[in-house]
């Protein structure tokens, strides 16, 4: 590998230390691997037309786009990421999948290496929510985006999260959690900027939505308690956190323990509030 690849490869391992669901954690290799073009991305399937080239920025292992790979098929779809884990994992899932064209490769969303007006379409899901500077991020979509074409934005936003009962420590773990991801980089509350800051990038047209991901059933509460339970182990997340002062590894095992018993009760509900919209390259 020359010393210009060697150095972009550090830049991007450098990149994916500031994201504070971890890239490795269960939230990322368990939850983020059931997402869906069909489900996260059905505000945006309907501007997909076959035959377009469409970006997705921050792919992470790839269940989006290639989904987003079959809307547009023979068209070609390019994920990009920061992370060498995710990317491997993708491009294994687009093999298995038999999935032609899909292309992974490792990317920084604010500095897209391609050139301007590529794409016919650019998406991008729970990615700006972790940038200190999600504009500049914008503002690169737009520039490798054709005239007249079509970008897509969804994020998450913790100020709109739904979880039920009230009491009790799985309240005082997302507290934390999101004071964290605020200290690590990024809004944990972006959702409700997605349509304001796509109008600041210089995008028209602009259709903003709001939906959620609903986890009512038995199967779906036991994977959030998992992989919240997980995360008290995790060392990324434990080690900023007792650094930090914000909870003892004691109070995070007491949270662990918790998590894992609420998804039992009849009464607990979770949903993840996320803001959306859809704009046009004038």
């Amino acid at each position: 590998m020359s010393n210009a690849r060697l150095q972009q490869h550090a830049d991007y391992s450098e990149q994916a230390q500031h994201y504070a669901h971890g890239h490795d954690s269960a939230l990322t290799l368990r939850q983020h691997a059931g997402r869906t073009a069909t489900t996260q991305g059905a505000f945006f399937l309907p501007h997909l037309q076959r035959g377009m080239c469409v970006l997705d920025c921050g792919c992470g292992v790839g269940s989006i786009t290639l989904g987003l790979a079959g809307a547009v098929a023979p068209g070609q779809v390019t994920g990009i990421d920061v992370s060498d884990v995710a990317i491997e994992q993708a491009r294994a899932s687009a093999v298995q999948q038999k999935v032609a064209n899909a292309l992974f490769q490792l990317g920084d969303a604010c500095n897209l290496a391609f050139p301007d007006g590529l794409f016919d379409a650019v998406f991008s899901h729970n990615v700006l929510e972790h940038l200190d500077d999600p504009l500049r991020a914008l503002i690169e979509m737009r520039r490798v985006l054709k005239l007249g074409g079509v970008i897509g934005i969804r994020g998450s936003d913790m100020g709109g999260n739904l979880l039920a009962p009230p009491e009790g420590l799985w309240h005082q773990w997302s507290a934390i959690y999101e004071d964290d991801w605020r200290s690590v980089a990024g809004d944990s509350r972006f959702g409700r900027r997605v349509s304001g800051l796509l109008r600041e990038a210089g995008f028209t047209d602009i259709q903003a939505s709001a939906s959620y991901e609903v986890y009512g059933d038995i199967d779906a509460r036991r994977l959030v308690s998992e992989i919240a339970a997980s995360r008290c182990r995790e060392s990324d997340f434990v080690g900023r956190i007792v650094a930090s002062g914000r909870a003892s590894p004691e109070t995070l095992e007491a949270m662990r323990t918790a998590w894992l018993a609420w998804a039992e009760r009849p009464d607990a509900f979770f949903a993840i509030a996320h803001g959306e919209a859809v704009g046009r390259k004038a």
